[in-house]
């Protein structure tokens, strides 16, 4: 099937620049890591909801210049295909170019274009409500993931757990879908930790503010990202922590960790890259850079857990 067939009716019309009729004049700002992005052409029925999802992140980086627009067009309802979600694991189509990046999906055409720096256009036929919302962050996830690359840092599929005293750090657990990011983040919350997101954060380089010269990959901050599955709150920023251990999750009948190799911990943050560990023109800079964020010295494991929970009494999550 070639790119696009799945959501398009005529994928071959897919637009080629950033032009068309916009949706309205408002405009919103959302901060997170690579940002601010600036949002622009919406109308205040998709203002209202996009703020609703995002919450705080919104307006955080109105004083700063943006680093990344992307405009809002209209598209017809006639252009998509109706498609029974039922029992379907969505992914967005990507089609892979050095110049620009094109996205199909349900209700959604975008394309990432970098002339020379990054720029967005979404094209969509829902004018607002719980459905634009989560067209708009299907688009979004994929440009904080293309823009994070551009600065060092990379978007990682996984859950990531914080300490919540000072200096405690964050865990990254990370798999598959149904691996149990989100049943090991409600079972960390049962034993008093903070959910970042059990399902997208950010690794990112830099010193971290006050850590300790002797923490482990203090140089490596864990950000949360209001991207969530089935726990977290979306909308309510975390302070950066330092990345204190990275585990893969198995589930199992009993509870244990074993030591991972440095070819595996790489190979298991190139599985769990979205959007650009399938992209031929960025891989090897993403390898480089997934070698860089992690150092040899950062404890990784496999985890192999239960529903008990008892996996948070092992020491090397003490």
């Amino acid at each position: 099937m070639s790119f696009g067939e799945q959501f398009l009716v005529h994928p071959d019309l897919f637009p080629a620049r950033r032009s068309g009729e916009t949706w309205g004049e408002r405009e919103l700002v959302i901060d997170l890591p690579g940002g601010p992005y600036l949002f622009t052409g919406l109308n205040a029925g998709q203002e209202a909801h996009v703020r609703r999802r995002f919450g705080s992140f919104c307006g955080l980086g109105a004083g700063s210049p943006p680093a990344v627009e992307t405009r809002f067009f209209r598209a017809a309802e006639a252009d998509f295909r109706e498609i029974d979600t039922r029992g379907w694991e969505y992914g967005l189509d990507l089609d892979f170019g050095l110049a620009a990046v094109r996205v199909a999906g349900l209700r959604l055409m975008a394309r990432l274009d970098w002339r020379p720096g990054l720029a967005a256009a979404v094209w969509t036929p829902d004018a607002g409500g719980e459905a634009f919302a989560g067209i708009f962050e299907n688009a979004f996830r994929a440009l904080v993931s293309y823009r994070l690359l551009e600065s060092g840092g990379v978007v990682l599929h996984g859950a990531a757990l914080a300490r919540r005293q000072e200096g405690g750090g964050a865990f990254l657990f990370l798999g598959r879908s149904g691996a149990g990011k989100s049943t090991v983040s409600r079972l960390g919350m049962e034993r008093g930790l903070t959910v970042l997101s059990d399902d997208l954060n950010a690794l990112l380089p830099g010193e971290l503010p006050g850590a300790a010269v002797a923490t482990v990959a203090a140089a490596t901050a864990v950000v949360k990202l209001p991207f969530t599955g089935d726990v977290g709150e979306p909308g309510a920023p975390s302070p950066p922590h330092p990345l204190r251990a990275l585990f893969r999750l198995e589930k199992s009948a009993e509870e244990a960790v074993s030591p991972l190799s440095r070819a595996e911990v790489v190979g298991c943050l190139l599985a769990c890259s979205p959007f650009l560990n399938t992209d031929p023109y960025r891989r090897e800079t993403l390898v480089s850079i997934l070698s860089a964020l992690v150092p040899r010295s950062l404890p990784a494991y496999a985890l192999r857990f239960s529903l008990t929970g008892r996996f948070w009494e092992l020491p090397e999550l003490a």
